[in-house]
């Protein structure tokens, strides 16, 4: 039994990652009583978008009045903050509760990390009575931890990108062959804007499960953080191009909802949910005079639509780069080098992190803390990006 938060948190986090299969999974939540299957679901799939789709999302619901559940990966600022409801996090005394309760299970089935989540996630939102629970795949799709559900309402899939390439796939449609395994008979399938190819074998999948198939239609960018989609124009607060189509495929995705639920949907409730929406560390202005960004863009897809956004900015930039090793990091660099006037990588005290002595033709800065004291002095905007642990490192322990 745990004390106090921070031993059940630190216990859960430092779990054994060896691989578990997804069938013993929901072959233990059959066991259960299949309690992911007792919600109004949502699940979100993509290569990049799916977090901020399912906090635009939220925030839409939620001025409609629902009580609205998320869970989403990896945390930000605490670990608790993979388990919201109405965007606040599970409170501590839930989560020691349910860990103490349930830890011999925990043991004794051999679950990871993600599985325990999941499962607390379950039990928490019963309790509390949510509306509806949206849920973001972590990895992939098909064998995905999230996928134990049956009875999905609407799966949405926002972008088909290279990503998790050892897991998934060496091409795009072998991956998005895997984020179509979240597809459930009799549902009903979104997707945002996908390439042809991609776009036809999600139509596919929804067609065999007898599902009704939705696809994104084409908004306005009016510039100024604002958009018009369907003859109604709405704004966000973020200066990032790419968050445009989350926010308008969390409209459609509302639209979607709304027939079914049903409710009918005022627009200035809608335009005022996606205005107050904030989805830290994607292209999160953290400080003005310079400008400092923190962006979580962890594959290559990602870095392109990050640094259209960051062109945007005029005066001199410094780039400043961590990730994790078992990411496509020389693509990401190759592609940020040319959108910075000094560019550096750095690391941070992860067992995954990238290791600066691999980097003998860049310019490198074992502290991270070092490489942002020395940005702020010299340039006019800092883009500090990677993997969302690096993030979290930083505004964890740097003061801006």
């Amino acid at each position: 039994m745990f004390n106090n938060i921070d031993e059940a948190v630190n216990w859960i986090t430092n779990i054994n990652s060896k691989d578990r299969s997804f069938e013993r999974f929901k072959k233990i939540c059959e066991d259960l009583g299949n309690p992911q299957n007792d919600f109004y679901l949502i699940h979100v799939a993509g290569t990049d978008g799916k977090g901020s789709t399912v906090n635009y999302l939220c925030s839409l619901l939620m001025e409609h009045g629902f009580k609205v559940g998320t869970l989403t990966s990896p945390h930000y600022f605490t670990h608790q903050d993979r388990i919201r409801i109405n965007n606040q996090n599970i409170d501590d005394e839930s989560f020691l509760e349910i860990v103490n309760r349930n830890y011999d299970f925990y043991v004794e089935n051999d679950l990871s990390m993600f599985e325990i989540v999941y499962l607390i996630m379950c039990e928490y939102f019963k309790k509390e009575k949510v509306d509806i629970v949206i849920t973001e795949v972590g990895l992939g799709g098909l064998l995905d931890s999230t996928n134990v559900v049956d009875n999905t309402k609407l799966s949405i899939i926002t972008t088909i990108g290279f990503d998790h390439m050892d897991r998934l796939g060496n091409t795009l449609l072998e991956i998005c062959s895997q984020k179509c395994g979240i597809i459930k008979d009799n549902s009903k399938v979104l997707i945002g804007y996908l390439n042809e190819d991609c776009n036809g074998m999600v139509e596919h999948y929804a067609r065999m499960h007898n599902c009704k198939f939705y696809e994104l239609e084409e908004f306005d960018n009016l510039g100024d953080r604002k958009f018009r989609y369907q003859g109604k124009e709405y704004e966000i607060n973020s200066y990032a191009q790419y968050q445009l189509h989350n926010a308008a495929l969390a409209l459609k995705a509302l639209q979607i909802i709304s027939e079914d639920y049903p409710f009918e949907i005022d627009y200035d409730k809608a335009a005022k949910g996606l205005k107050k929406a904030i989805w830290h560390g994607r292209f999160e202005i953290v400080r003005q005079n310079p400008l400092v960004i923190l962006d979580g863009a962890h594959n290559i897809h990602g870095v392109s639509a990050l640094v259209e956004s960051f062109d945007q900015f005029n005066g001199s930039k410094c780039i400043i780069f961590s990730a994790l090793k078992r990411k496509d990091y020389k693509a990401m660099i190759e592609k940020l080098v040319d959108h910075c006037d000094k560019f550096v990588i750095t690391t941070f005290p992860y067992k995954g992190a990238l290791d600066i002595n691999d980097f003998k033709d860049y310019d490198t800065n074992p502290d991270y803390k070092n490489a942002i004291d020395e940005a702020i002095k010299e340039y006019d905007n800092i883009l500090i990006c990677g993997s969302l642990y690096f993030l979290s490192e930083v505004v964890h322990n740097y003061e801006f």
